[in-house]
């Protein structure tokens, strides 16, 4: 699919997909000067915005990306790949821990409003009589 019909089908505009393609995030397929996008692009860019939605940052969105893509569980990584896993970790727990919170969060006020609908009833109640 060409670049619109990708834009209106995940819902982020030509600019964006530009550059996200810029920053390394999409790599579509150039076919006679001209950007293919397929289902896993599609996708790919529902991932990212999960990812944003969640609280991630493109910076880190493309570091967990690029990381991803480099695995090998055989190899022993060296000391720059262990730092590189060692932050992604602690990018991964901090977005949990403000993930919780959050949710925390949520909670408190689903509390309250459930509190303010129970006495707003009471209140009505007592005034019709």
């Amino acid at each position: 699919m060409k670049i619109g019909e990708f834009a209106e089908r995940t819902g982020i505009s030509k600019d964006t997909i530009r550059y996200y393609e810029k920053i390394g995030l999409l790599h579509p397929e150039i076919i006679n000067k001209y950007r293919e996008y397929n289902n896993n692009d599609v996708i790919l860019i529902e991932t990212i915005i999960k990812l944003k939605q969640t609280g991630f940052s493109l910076l880190e969105v493309k570091m967990l990306f690029d990381w991803s893509k480099n695995t090998d569980h055989n190899k022993k990584l060296t000391q720059e790949e262990i730092q590189n896993v060692l932050q992604i970790k602690e990018i991964f727990q901090n977005k949990y821990t403000q993930m919780v919170q959050t949710e925390n969060n949520i909670k408190q006020i689903k509390r309250v409003l459930l509190n303010a609908d129970y006495k707003i009833e009471q209140l009505l109640e007592r005034n019709k009589g």
